[in-house]
């Protein structure tokens, strides 16, 4: 979005260094028998894609499909620079005089005047303060950075419909930032999973200061989530109870003895499927909106990118997404479909990163999935890689 810094050299000679720590002999077995598969960018060769990034992808590649020989720890959590203003509890007001909640952090200037930079924000279903280091970050690096609540979470107004509003709430999000006295008339997006799939839902209403989105193993409904191959999937109650209220249920969510006991049971007593929200404990009329749309059709349909939508979103893109997340399928359906309908131009403009991550390893990368031990290549900051990308575009 900002074309005045570029990627820096550091990064491309960690991503090299990154490639040296392994082996000469491993190096000779992956050159040998072309192993690149651990992480794929597209048109490596492409002239619109910066070194750095190009060289990212390339290295990767080389070192994440070996076994590392000593473990490399994850990096510490940043702690959340000091360099930034905040705005808590701003207000975004939607065409159906809705109002959105917001937690705004804006770069600090040496003069203490405001400046105008572009906006990033994250539209989430999982209360703005959970990405409160994130956004810290960008705005210690200049760029103006808002969480904002989805409907009836968090403080935002409105009915919680999971997916359904976000296409035209996100419209409306972007062009209000476009409009505020600290935003230079650029916006993007961040986020993954959800926010993830809003990116997509948003940029399919054309908002007209959206410059660049960055999805994240993004879910695509109705292939990924809720249902897989038209099965719905017990996670369903799980998620929905998370998100029942305005703040997360965080705790009961993650108690795993707790959900395997009421879904074991369920089975064993032969609790219908559509049953087994008020069953747990949590009638949910999400729960039972989405059993009336098992497979995809009009209600789906009406919430991701027709293929004539597809062809205007011309926008520059970095899909990001693992070999081992859940939404991997939804990530790449989306990639796909965007590809297909778009032309050659276009397409030199929208990269994809596949990395040896879960879900969360999409985000916050680990340099291990499931037991399995990945070379210290897996571990990257993609704070720093999506910074480089809004510098870009």
């Amino acid at each position: 979005m900002r074309g005045r810094i570029a990627p820096g050299k550091h990064f491309v000679q960690n991503s090299i260094e990154a490639f040296c720590s392994v082996s000469r002999k491993a190096r000779r077995f992956l050159l040998h028998e072309r192993t690149l598969v651990s992480i794929a960018a597209v048109r490596l060769n492409s002239r619109e894609m910066k070194p750095s990034i190009r060289a990212l992808a390339l290295c990767i590649g080389f070192t994440t499909n070996i076994l590392a020989q000593s473990a490399t720890p994850a990096p510490s959590p940043l702690q959340p620079p000091a360099d930034y203003d905040l705005h808590w509890g701003v207000k975004i007001l939607m065409r159906d005089k809705v109002e959105f909640n917001a937690t705004l952090y804006l770069p600090k200037t040496p003069e203490g005047s405001l400046s105008k930079t572009p906006v990033i924000f994250t539209l989430t279903p999982y209360i703005s303060d959970t990405y409160h280091a994130r956004a810290a970050y960008f705005a210690s690096h200049g760029y103006a950075f808002a969480l904002v609540d989805v409907r009836s979470r968090g403080n935002s107004g409105g009915e919680f419909e999971p997916f359904a509003n976000e296409p035209r709430d996100g419209h409306d999000i972007v062009e209000w930032f476009a409009k505020q006295p600290f935003c230079d008339g650029k916006v993007a997006m961040w986020g993954g999973s959800y926010a993830g799939f809003d990116q997509w839902a948003t940029a399919k209403e054309f908002p007209s200061h959206l410059a660049t989105i960055v999805p994240v193993a993004a879910a695509r409904p109705p292939f990924d989530y809720p249902s897989y191959n038209n099965v719905g999937e017990t996670y369903d109650v799980q998620w929905f109870t998370l998100t029942s209220g305005r703040a997360d249920q965080e705790h009961l969510f993650a108690d795993q003895k707790f959900w395997r006991t009421k879904f074991l049971d369920a089975y064993k007593k032969h609790v219908p499927f559509k049953d087994l929200d008020s069953f747990v404990g949590n009638s949910s009329k999400n729960f039972q909106r989405i059993l009336k749309h098992p497979t995809a059709d009009a209600y789906y349909d009406a919430i991701v990118p027709s293929a004539e939508q597809y062809k205007k979103i011309t926008l520059p893109v970095l899909t990001i997404t693992g070999q081992y997340d859940g939404d991997e399928l939804g990530a790449l359906t989306f990639y796909r479909d965007h590809m297909a309908n778009i032309s050659p131009e276009t397409r030199a403009k929208h990269f994809l990163i596949i990395g040896p991550w879960d879900h969360a390893g999409t985000r916050t990368p680990t340099d291990e999935v499931a037991g399995v031990k990945f070379g210290p290549g897996a571990i990257l900051d993609l704070n720093d890689l999506h910074r480089q990308w809004y510098d870009w575009t």
